[in-house]
């Protein structure tokens, strides 16, 4: 199971002796909790010291061993990945880059879909956390979602939150590349399009002419997308969000529009 320093906070605030419900694993799991003089005992198995320090910005792994710090450094990628707690649903950090803005993966999200409205059959490029993609499923007949990074697929694995995206009947996962795959897929094959991708630094390929081509290829012919526009060196000035709207018009996408709300475009083929 998963717990935080919010978690334990909460505990410590109880008496030797108390009995009581809490739900951990992100509110997916209720587990019955006593505890003692200096420990914890979950669903009478599991002990959590309760005099040990957790850091607020991490999430832990909770085990018969102790707790374990679910963040780890990638010789491959040469990046630092960790599951870490927010307002409601955890949210991937990459090198110090969240995956969603402000306190709220969950509104963030539901910005999203709320944006797109999925239906049909969806592409879902960037998988992440896969809170749009587990979203989108309620909504469509199936939803296929990329994600290239065997790090974030491991995060995934371990976070409750995620577990759908591997139960799901409707979602199809490819470890593969998005901006190398699309090829494999028929022209207006899709009914939508959720487009999430990371930072630009992270991954420029991701923001191309080239690549906006392919997504309009396989994207049914009146049918929307969904972009999100970090707002990319926003602090020196520069209008990212405008070089994006003018690469989309470029691929030729229509009824260009931005949101807000979602912090990103909605355009039609």
């Amino acid at each position: 199971m998963i717990v935080t320093k919010k978690d334990l906070g909460f505990m410590k605030n109880h008496k030797p002796g108390q009995e009581f419900f809490l739900d951990l694993d992100f509110g997916t799991r209720r587990c019955l909790v006593r505890i003692g003089e200096d420990e914890a005992l979950i669903d009478k198995e599991i002990t959590l010291n309760l005099n040990q320090d957790l850091e607020d910005k991490f999430c832990y792994y909770l085990d018969k061993e102790g707790v374990t710090k679910i963040a780890f450094f990638s010789k491959d990628t040469n990046r630092y990945y960790k599951l870490a707690p927010t307002s409601d649903w955890p949210t991937f950090v990459i090198s110090s880059v969240p995956m969603h803005r402000k306190d709220s993966p969950k509104q963030d999200s539901l910005n999203k879909i709320e944006a797109i409205k999925p239906k049909g059959r969806v592409l879902d490029t960037c998988m992440g956390p896969g809170y749009t993609a587990i979203l989108a499923s309620k909504k469509a007949a199936q939803v296929i979602t990329f994600e290239k990074d065997p790090n974030i697929l491991s995060l995934a694995r371990i976070n409750p939150l995620s577990c759908e995206l591997f139960e799901s009947k409707n979602i199809k996962i490819i470890e593969k590349d998005v901006s190398q795959n699309l090829i494999g897929f028929e022209s207006d094959y899709f009914d939508c399009i959720m487009h999430d991708p990371p930072t630009f630094t992270m991954a420029k390929e991701l923001y191309s002419v080239k690549f906006y081509l392919s997504l309009k290829r396989v994207l049914k012919k009146g049918s929307k997308m969904f972009h999100y526009t970090p707002l990319y060196k926003i602090k020196r000035g520069y209008d990212f969000p405008a070089k994006v709207g003018r690469n989309l018009k470029t691929a030729g996408f229509k009824k260009i529009t931005y949101s807000k709300e979602a912090m990103g475009f909605i355009c039609s083929k």
